[in-house]
């Protein structure tokens, strides 16, 4: 199975946040967002990835002592037991050897775990994390839902270890409340019997690296400080940061997020470039103009955007073969990258077989659409991350949208997660398609289309976004493929069924 596949499903519930008044789902390989407008899809994307920055980015452990933690009073026998680990360590540390690790000795463990509890800064990193991806400023009170009594919850990693409804797990739990005096919590739930798990994470790998270099030049240093006041701390504080980070499974891991509108944002790349620029060259000359407020999310966009380079560093095992899947199969052309003279990226389509280039603002928009997701691919996701897509079908063709979807599939199978919201019915009926072709066999599924990205139900999620007027907001349930009523029951069918009988009725009234 696949990268992403293997890792462990996470739980996320979240109640009164924006148009949400419930939802309480799984994050799979696949997971996708459907439902009328305005029901929350978008909101709950923005959430994940704000969940994302902090899982992945604030608690990325760090060989320093972060100022927003303070030390601990280790004890002398505590730091030891951290020496001895340390010098247990296998001498080729790679992935191959991370079997060989050591398990954390239990004083250490008990430290890290106190650590865990004591944390006094998630809740304002993750506040501060929600407030920016939704440019909101201070004000995230306004994500409240109207509807909501108690305030705004998210608990994420429920259900994560033991893979059962009444499984123990490290969860954390963040609650808003708005009124005269808001306020702000956030909750962690290390029961004693659950294993962090550290010493079989990837990132350990890196830890024990680090550790032993610090332990070493502490040997080597003369320092005044007693042993276990200086590297010591350190090491905990990054090894709580791992194991704050390791619960929340694939939620630790980088995500980017292609929002709605990608056309216009392409069409607009140049003039924000511009804009910088020529801000650049004005600074301290001019007073700076007011300038509108962008979301965290379009600004990370349009950021990912002017990382690009000209040379791409592919960077799944098939070097772009996926991004040159799309180009081939639906854009029917290359994206090309150049410099500009202040070397900033410009992004250019090449039909198959003309030998010239066309600026994205005068191709199609389906081109202007896609040409992000390529780039994405060819030059910043990588496997065991998150791709978040709003509208993968926006501007394309249904034979597109079908198509776009299959190759969406294939990126679950090496190793990439994906997130999508979409009104379209023929991607899910092409998702619903791939789950079904699980029913065949390898050898009945020959000849069928996508035969080789067919998809275990246990890897997808369909999760409907259902508006509630009595509760003032959209409740969220699980969509199951069911092979009785043809696929997926979205309520998309609805509406054909009603253009139908109107144009039905119509005919009768004209005979």
């Amino acid at each position: 199975m696949s990268e992403a596949g293997e890792q462990p499903t996470i739980g996320l519930k979240v109640t009164s946040f924006g148009p949400i008044v419930e939802a309480d789902i799984e994050l799979r390989p696949l997971t996708v967002f459907v439902g009328p407008s305005n029901t929350g899809k978008s909101y709950l994307a923005i959430l994940i990835y704000a969940l994302h920055l902090l899982f992945a980015g604030y608690l990325r452990p760090s060989m320093r002592l972060p100022p927003r933690r303070r030390p601990q009073d280790i004890a002398v026998e505590s730091t030891d037991q951290l020496l001895g680990w340390i010098e247990a360590l296998p001498d080729e540390l790679n992935p191959d050897s991370l079997s060989n690790i050591p398990p954390l000795p239990a004083d250490v463990t008990d430290l890290v775990r106190k650590a865990i509890r004591d944390r006094d800064d998630l809740g304002s990193a993750l506040e501060g994390y929600i407030a920016r991806c939704f440019g909101v400023g201070a004000d995230v009170a306004q994500l409240i839902n109207v509807g909501g009594d108690t305030g705004a919850q998210i608990v994420v990693g429920r259900n994560h270890v033991g893979g059962g409804p009444t499984a123990s797990s490290i969860g954390y739990e963040f609650v808003m409340h708005d009124g005269e005096n808001p306020s702000r919590e956030f909750k962690t739930s290390v029961p004693p019997e659950v294993d962090l798990q550290l010493s079989t994470s990837a990132r350990m790998l890196t830890f024990a690296s680090t550790a032993r270099v610090m332990q070493r030049l502490e040997k080597i240093e003369d320092l005044d400080a007693p042993v276990g006041t200086r590297w010591a701390d350190i090491l905990i504080a990054a090894l709580s940061d791992l194991a704050t980070a390791l619960p929340a499974g694939p939620l630790s891991r980088p995500a980017y997020y292609l929002p709605a509108d990608r056309t216009g944002v392409m069409h607009a790349h140049r003039a924000v470039v511009g804009a910088v620029i020529d801000r650049a060259a004005s600074a301290g000359l001019v007073d700076a103009p007011s300038v509108p407020t962008l979301s965290g999310v379009m600004v990370d966009f349009l950021r990912e955007l002017i990382m690009i380079d000209d040379e791409g560093h592919p960077t799944l095992e098939a070097g772009d073969v996926f991004a040159s899947a799309l180009e081939r199969d639906v854009l029917g052309g290359e994206i090309v990258v150049k410099r500009t003279e202040a070397n900033y990226p410009t992004f250019f389509y090449r039909p198959a077989g003309l030998d010239r280039e066309l600026q994205i603002l005068t191709s199609s928009s389906m081109v202007s659409e896609l040409a992000p997701v390529v780039l994405y691919l060819r030059h910043h996701v990588k496997p065991g991350s998150t791709l978040i897509i709003e509208e993968p079908e926006s501007h394309l063709h249904p034979a597109m949208q079908a198509e776009f979807a299959l190759h969406l599939v294939r990126l679950v199978h090496a190793g990439i997660r994906v997130i999508v919201t979409t009104h379209s019915e023929w991607v899910l009926d092409q998702f619903a398609n791939l789950v079904r072709l699980t029913e065949l066999s390898e050898a009945e599924r020959e000849g069928l289309r996508g035969a080789d990205a067919a998809l275990s139900p246990d890897d997808v999620g369909f999760w409907l976004f259902k508006p509630n007027k009595k509760r003032r907001g959209s409740v969220v349930q699980e969509l199951k493929v069911n092979p009785d009523e043809g696929g997926l029951l979205s309520g998309y069918d609805e509406v054909a069924d009603e253009m139908y009988n109107t144009w039905a009725e119509i005919g009768n009234r004209i005979a």
